[in-house]
């Protein structure tokens, strides 16, 4: 469904922005990833990518999409140095403060899991013992080389290792994080992961079939030409029980009662990232069709 078009909204760090969204007076608003602000009202853009304007919530940003600006440098013909720099920004997650990841044990130490953050440069993010729900030395969860935890980032500094922990900080809760077990794990570019983030603030979530609804902005695109990110997910919910944790990192972990649901809600996830709200509710229709769901 999505042709391979030179984007008609890229962005270069350091361009002029014109910002389509309606200046009325004492309304803020919102500079999200990609852009810096310089005071008193100048916003400039800090990496490559997509100009994406939501004007309900009056907020912009840029999605770092790595093939979206693999087309746009071939468009301009940049030198290959400068093209290497985009392409690659593009791609990796860089661990920020709270935000939900994905990650995979690799082994563990005296008191520290050491893991794995994919689509990270980071090597390793350590992930303590007792940092789960109620986690003391006889009760931890004991997870074995190539677990995956659903977590979320405690500590993010260029200077050290990222630190993990599985529970919610504000609430002493799981919060839906912890450990992953059975399911499929899926990519998806940073950016649809962030909008899958955004739209419904999916951490573990067990979706009932027809529990889902939509909630008076289904459909509703944002200026950038991508859907809010939450269509695939409310759609799905309808036809289809299945549970899924979305990483900021690019993960989706998806896990249902047969292998087939799985797969198509996957597929449907993967497939729906540069569509439109109303082309992602078709392409759920069709691929339910196709697993015979």
């Amino acid at each position: 469904m999505f042709t391979e078009e030179t984007p008609t909204n890229l962005i270069l760090p350091g361009d002029t922005l014109s910002i389509p969204v309606a200046t009325a007076k004492n309304t803020t608003i919102k500079a999200g990833p990609g852009l810096a602000h310089i005071p008193p009202d100048t916003i400039i853009p800090v990496t490559a990518g997509e100009l994406n304007v939501d004007e309900r919530k009056r907020m912009i940003w840029v999605e770092r999409d790595g093939k979206r600006v693999r087309i746009f440098c071939l468009h301009l013909t940049l030198p290959p140095q400068n093209f290497n720099k985009l392409t690659l920004c593009a791609r990796k997650y860089t661990p920020h403060l709270h935000d939900p990841v994905i990650a995979i044990i690799n082994r563990s130490a005296a008191d520290f899991y050491h893991c794995t953050i994919p689509h990270s440069p980071s090597t390793t993010a350590l992930l303590p013992h007792l940092a789960f729900e109620n986690a003391t030395k006889k009760t931890r969860p004991q997870l074995n080389p190539g677990s995956v935890v659903y977590a979320r980032i405690s500590l993010a500094s260029k200077h050290m290792d990222p630190e993990l922990e599985c529970f919610d900080a504000a609430t002493g809760k799981a919060g839906g994080f912890g450990e992953l077990k059975s399911g499929m794990l899926f990519d998806v570019s940073l950016g649809m992961a962030r909008r899958l983030l955004d739209g419904k603030k999916l951490r573990q979530l067990k979706i009932r079939q027809g529990a889902v609804k939509g909630d008076g902005e289904t459909g509703k695109k944002v200026k950038g030409g991508m859907s809010s990110g939450s269509e695939v997910v409310e759609e799905l919910g309808q036809r289809l029980a299945f549970e899924i944790a979305v990483g900021r990192n690019g993960k989706v972990w998806v896990d249902s009662e047969d292998v087939k649901t799985t797969l198509c809600v996957g597929r449907c996830i993967v497939e729906s990232r540069f569509l439109t709200g109303e082309e992602q509710r078709r392409l759920v229709r069709e691929k339910i069709k196709e697993f015979g769901l």
